[in-house]
């Protein structure tokens, strides 16, 4: 993602959208410009380390995704191993390319680039329970479900249950998590 008004313009028509809100930050919980630019430009400019990334689909921007050294390891329930350990999150604002495997291709991409570039030891990611095409996704790309994390999540006027899901870098998928 650039620190430019059409890239801002684009999360915020994906974050107005009500089919996309119903999976994420909710349908109650839309993102106008000033909103957009508030949230998504810290780290557009670097000033965190969340890296945010626009999704193309032959050459049309289509989504966002982002990956962040996971700092926060109460947020996931698990315990601080030292290791170097990557969140990521993942939305498909254009809902004419659902259910097409466009989620799916660019999570393994991303995955890869985790894993060889930046030696990801593993990597988290934490959809909602009801969230069945995002956990297909994720299970596709890879991704195994841990455990659930209680109200992680206020969605639509109710703290609601997120799957811990995991993958390591190799190994027994059993000992991702503490």
């Amino acid at each position: 993602m650039r620190d430019e008004p059409q890239d801002y313009a684009l999360v915020s028509k994906w974050l107005s959208d009500e089919r996309v809100l119903e999976f994420v930050y909710g349908r109650d919980n839309a993102f106008d410009l000033d909103r957009v630019h508030a949230a998504f430009g810290p780290p557009v400019r670097g000033e965190d380390k969340v890296v945010p990334c626009i999704l193309e689909f032959n050459d049309t921007p289509i989504g966002y995704i982002q990956y962040y050294p996971v700092e926060d390891w109460e947020e996931y329930g698990i315990e601080d191993t030292g290791e170097a350990v990557f969140g990521i999150d993942l939305f498909i604002g254009e809902p004419d390319v659902w259910d097409r495997g466009v989620g799916t291709r660019a999570m393994k991409m991303l995955v890869g680039h985790l894993f060889s570039a930046l030696g990801a030891a593993r990597l988290v990611i934490d959809p909602l329970v009801e969230n069945k095409r995002a956990i297909r996704c994720y299970e596709k790309s890879g991704f195994e479900k841990v455990k659930v994390l209680p109200g992680h999540e206020l969605h639509e006027g109710a703290y609601r249950d997120g799957w811990l899901m995991a993958m390591p870098n190799g190994g027994d998928r059993r000992t991702v998590v503490a």
